[in-house]
């Protein structure tokens, strides 16, 4: 009998040994489903290193330009010999052009004895447009290569017309009279010689078809050509003032009327001038931006398009991704109620009403996002509407109301989502320039969520994933 209540006895203590350890096993397993399920239903964050930086801006832009401009059209019949240079400025009085009513002009250059040379002035601007045209020299725009060649002939021809006009008047002025009409300008202004239907244009014209270059047509006045009455024989740009009109953006638009002014760099001849900014609207996306100059026209007098650059002082900072900026709302703490204040949070005398109508009061430590002269951005879970806070020495009370917006980042460096107010210096639609090592703010080589769309505050955060 003794035996076989041992033998029971002892399996009964292997029965529940194995009850224990199955429910081991059991809650082991629950556990392991637990943690596997936590796991799967985490969701994704990517974590961004906070680095200093600056923003590459758009500042390239093609416009076109606007001026006061006259086409001054042939009242003969002949032709044309031009006197003055492209992109001279003529005074009142001053010859530009002969027309040759005959032919004859032509030919008795032909038969002028002596040989025509250059003085050293003359060789200095031919080998100053070379010069200009090779460093300037663009294969994607071959067709400016036909513009250098009828600036050269033109210049060639125009001298070629002065030292035949000299030999000319040598054999005697009744003559030259007989054989050609001179041409003097009535106004003073820079001679061009080439139409292309954009002279009479004002910003009220100003459309995206004009900026499509494959729609320009520009029709070169050469030297020698017959012309008939009413023909244009050269235009005249008789004001220094004169306007580029670019389309820009429509925040940069503004951003660029609220600074008044710009420097501008002509990537022709790398030039900077400042220029005032004024605004056509265009539409939602795209406004004309009409930048104005009053001087250089001689630089510029016989382009229509021009490329620039806008110059500004780009603004450097710690470069964030605009995708890690949130917006969160913060109850405002009146300075005056803060019983003590520390680096980072302040202390109040709160004051709560329970359920049966009876108050308390205590003391409390709330963390600080942000301040400014009045008042405290605090913002916890113990702290809401209903509470009172109290003041100091009167004992008046503060009811907790009102609320502030403030614009900040998730740090993450701790393991946890904490929110960091951030002061924006500029922004694309990429990134954007903070300030640095401000007070509640980042520092470089913190790390901040990616998206702030996937935090909350006091998310844990654990291997690139988000807990709560």
């Amino acid at each position: 009998m003794g035996n076989k209540s041992g033998s029971k006895g002892g399996i009964e203590v292997n029965a529940k040994r194995s009850r224990f350890i199955f429910l081991i096993l059991l809650l082991f397993f629950a556990y392991t489903i637990y943690l596997i399920s936590q796991l799967m239903g985490r969701s994704h964050v990517a974590s961004y290193q906070v680095r200093s930086g600056s923003l590459a801006l758009h500042n390239l832009y093609t416009g076109i330009t606007m001026r006061e401009e006259s086409v001054v059209y042939s009242k003969d019949t002949g032709y044309v010999a031009y006197f003055a240079r492209e992109g001279e400025h003529m005074g009142v009085g001053d010859m530009v052009y002969a027309i040759d009513e005959t032919g004859s002009l032509n030919e008795l250059s032909k038969n002028t004895s002596g040989e025509s040379s250059l003085s050293d002035t003359e060789l200095r601007e031919l080998r100053s447009e070379i010069v200009d045209f090779s460093a300037g020299f663009d294969a994607g725009n071959f067709y400016k290569s036909y513009d250098f060649l009828y600036d050269i002939d033109g210049s060639l021809l125009r001298l070629a017309n002065l030292n035949m006009m000299q030999s000319i008047t040598e054999v005697g002025g009744s003559y030259t009279a007989e054989l050609v009409r001179l041409c003097k300008t009535d106004r003073s202004g820079y001679v061009v010689y080439h139409t292309d239907g954009y002279e009479s244009i004002s910003s009220n014209d100003i459309k995206p078809e004009l900026f499509d270059k494959s729609n320009y047509n520009k029709k070169q006045l050469t030297n020698n050509a017959l012309v008939g009455v009413g023909d244009p024989v050269y235009k005249l740009l008789t004001s220094e003032n004169w306007q580029l009109v670019i389309p820009v953006e429509s925040q940069r638009a503004f951003e660029l009327k609220e600074e008044g002014y710009v420097k501008v760099r002509f990537l022709k001849d790398r030039q900077e001038l400042w220029a005032s900014v004024d605004l056509l609207p265009c539409n939602d996306e795209t406004i004309y931006v009409i930048l104005g100059f009053n001087s250089c026209m001689i630089s510029y007098c016989t382009d229509r398009f021009l490329d620039i650059e806008l110059i500004e002082s780009n603004e450097s900072g710690l470069k964030i991704p605009v995708s890690s900026i949130a917006h969160k709302e913060f109850f405002l703490v009146p300075r005056d109620y803060v019983l003590e204040e520390r680096d980072d949070s302040i202390k109040v005398l709160r004051k709560t009403f329970t359920a049966d109508g009876s108050s308390s009061e205590e003391e409390m430590f709330f963390e600080v996002y942000s301040a400014n002269e009045e008042y405290f951005y605090v913002s916890d879970p113990r702290m809401g509407i209903g509470d009172y806070l109290i003041k100091p020495n009167d004992m008046a009370e503060y009811p907790v109301s009102l609320k502030g917006e403030l614009i900040g980042v998730y740090y993450i460096n701790k393991g946890y989502a904490d929110f960091r107010q951030i002061s924006i210096l500029s922004q694309n639609d990429e990134y954007a320039i903070v300030k640095p090592n401000t007070t509640y703010g980042l520092t470089e080589y913190d790390y901040i969520a990616l998206d702030a769309s996937s935090l909350f505050d006091d998310d844990f955060i654990f291997d690139n994933g988000v807990g709560k």
